[in-house]
């Protein structure tokens, strides 16, 4: 019986494999018809709020209001226009040098060093990317506020003559934004030093080199691409940035565009700056491509497994001390200030904000992720079967929303809305706005977190396998449902996740284009910790931070080997 069987499932897989064969002979090599429209059409619907931006970007002064409009935009450009920019390059550098250092400091310890905690750090590490930006400085508003632990630790005497450092300042919103965005350089270069041979480190060795030497010229300069990648997308953050700017009082381009049109009114004028500032992050987008061509993989012959270099009982102290510094500044000192700040006689007006907020947060959050979800499907099978220049060209645009600052989407929606508003016969448009709206905008803003997941699911399923199932009678509902769906389904449940989590927490976006009295979580704590009632905003920012735990843990789990390899001989350097 036994032999039977596995004769009979030996000639299934060779029916099988000779039917794959024939496929493979004989199936065309262009994609399906249908895939190039369905990119066009993707490709469009995220590159339009980006359009409508520069259409009136460079509109002539005076064109969409009048003389009015004119004055305010030409005030904007003399007087406040510069001031944006240079506040924004100004934070820009100062959280490079922060996350930087930070950063690949952290990466060289865990990846290259042994010393006790070095597993549990690989992982914490990575905490911070739980912690929203504008939730931390609301946390450390409150730590360096006049009646916070910092200036009761100082006393009355020496808060009155000026000691309490000032948090809301340009210094103090860099720090905070590096200890968010640090994870981004930190996962990449850990993720690159453990790829990398032990062979070079032993043959800098051999030659006389000192262990810390050989591992800041060669592997740290082998890892440049990854460090230059990681940098870039934590100044991408940085740049669209209004939270933390904002409660700061730092004058930069997202904030300066949220002034444009709440203040003044001007629409012409926030697209202008919105124009700008996606310019600024275009360039870092460049610059991450570029950084990531610049990498070299080892040769085969190469690959020799690392051990790690044991430190001295002294130099293990300050390694976790160095690791330890910003998990604590940026992720356990603002939970533990949320958490003291929590009061549990909070007021019912309050219970009941948090209340609507969280279901508009899980309404906003599910059905934008469905629809993201929805349209990245369609784009990774559209990207699956599409062939040539176009097809790729339109798949680059479909995938660059995730780039694109929030501020800036809002803002091209807006001046997309207000245009076909003006359209003859298009009335309607104008009363259309609202959650529809809104949910266009976080698709085109997320639907690469979707996508990126969805196209990795089907990667692990071979084209051809749809063909020879359909030489067989397969249809494609019965392709899709049977085959593709099982294979695929945790990716794309994953992406979704990720997706419906990014819209839980994005802020800029949502606060321009909600609809009037329209809470989620994101602007509750927003409007709450801007009024100093973090007590009242701490539930709605620690119920963020523990739906953010989850990719944040398995960012840093997928960041690369933290189990223990065999270690070096102790080393005082």
């Amino acid at each position: 019986m036994g032999e039977g069987r596995h004769g009979e499932q030996a000639g299934m897989r060779g029916g099988i494999q000779d039917a794959m064969g024939r496929v493979r002979r004989t199936a065309p090599r262009g994609g399906a018809a249908w895939a190039p429209s369905a990119l066009a059409v993707l490709a469009l619907l995220v590159a339009a709020p980006i359009i409508a931006v520069f259409a009136g970007a460079v509109a002539p002064f005076g064109e969409a209001l009048g003389e009015t409009s004119a004055a305010t935009q030409r005030h904007v450009w003399s007087v406040n226009g510069p001031r944006y920019l240079t506040a924004t390059i100004s934070l820009c550098l100062l959280v490079a040098v922060g996350a930087t250092v930070i950063g690949a400091g952290a990466a060289l310890l865990v990846a290259l060093t042994d010393f006790p905690g070095r597993r549990i750090f690989a992982v914490a590490l990575a905490l911070p990317f739980a912690i929203p930006a504008y939730v931390a400085a609301y946390a450390y508003g409150d730590v360096f506020g006049p009646f916070g632990p910092i200036a009761a630790l100082l006393g009355p005497e020496l808060v009155r003559a000026g000691a309490l450092p000032e948090i809301r300042s340009l210094p103090g919103a860099a720090f905070v934004l590096a200890l968010a965005s640090y994870p981004y350089v930190y996962l990449a270069m850990r993720a690159s030093l453990s790829a990398r041979s032990g062979a070079y480190l032993e043959a800098a060795r051999s030659l006389g080199a000192a262990p810390l030497s050989a591992s800041l010229r060669i592997l740290l300069a082998a890892g440049r691409p990854a460090l230059v990648g990681g940098l870039a997308l934590a100044l991408m953050e940085t740049a669209a940035d209004y939270g933390v700017a904002d409660y700061f009082g730092v004058p930069t381009l997202s904030v300066g565009i949220f002034r444009t049109w709440y203040g003044l009114g001007d629409l012409a004028a926030a697209t202008q700056l919105a124009a700008g500032l996606f310019l600024a992050v275009l360039l870092l987008v460049v610059m991450e491509e570029a950084g990531r061509r610049g990498g070299a993989a080892d040769a085969a012959r190469t690959h020799r497994a690392r051990r790690r270099l044991r430190l001295s009982p002294a130099h293990a102290a300050l390694a976790i001390l160095a690791c330890a510094a910003p998990v604590t500044l940026g992720f356990a000192v603002p939970v533990g200030v949320l958490l003291a700040a929590m009061e549990p006689g909070s007021s019912l007006g309050a219970a009941r904000g948090l209340g609507a907020a969280a279901l508009n947060t899980g309404a906003v959050a599910l059905a934008g992720a469905a629809a993201a979800t929805l349209a990245a499907l369609v784009l990774a099978y559209a990207g699956r079967t599409a062939r040539g220049g176009a097809a790729k060209l339109f798949l680059r645009i479909a995938t660059f929303g995730y780039a694109v600052p929030g501020a800036v989407i809002a803002i091209g929606v807006l001046a997309l809305t207000a245009g076909l508003a003006r359209a003859p016969g298009a009335v309607w448009i104008s009363g259309a706005g609202g959650i529809g709206v809104l949910l266009y905008a976080y698709v085109a803003r997320f639907l690469t977190a979707g996508y990126n997941t969805a196209a990795g699911g089907l990667a692990q399923i071979d084209p051809q396998t749809d063909a020879a199932a359909k030489s067989l009678g397969a249809g494609a509902g019965r392709i899709l449902l049977s085959l593709h769906w099982p294979l695929a389904r945790g990716a794309v449940l994953a992406g979704a996740a990720i997706v419906a989590i990014d819209i839980a927490k994005e802020l800029p976006a949502t606060l321009l284009l909600r609809p009037f009295n329209f809470e989620t979580l994101s602007t509750h704590i927003y409007r709450l910790a801007s009024d100093e009632r973090l007590g009242d905003a701490a539930p709605a920012a620690l119920i963020l931070i523990g739906v953010s735990l989850i990719p944040a843990t398995l960012l840093s789990l997928a960041g690369g080997p933290i189990g223990r390899r065999g270690a070096a001989p102790a080393a005082d350097s």
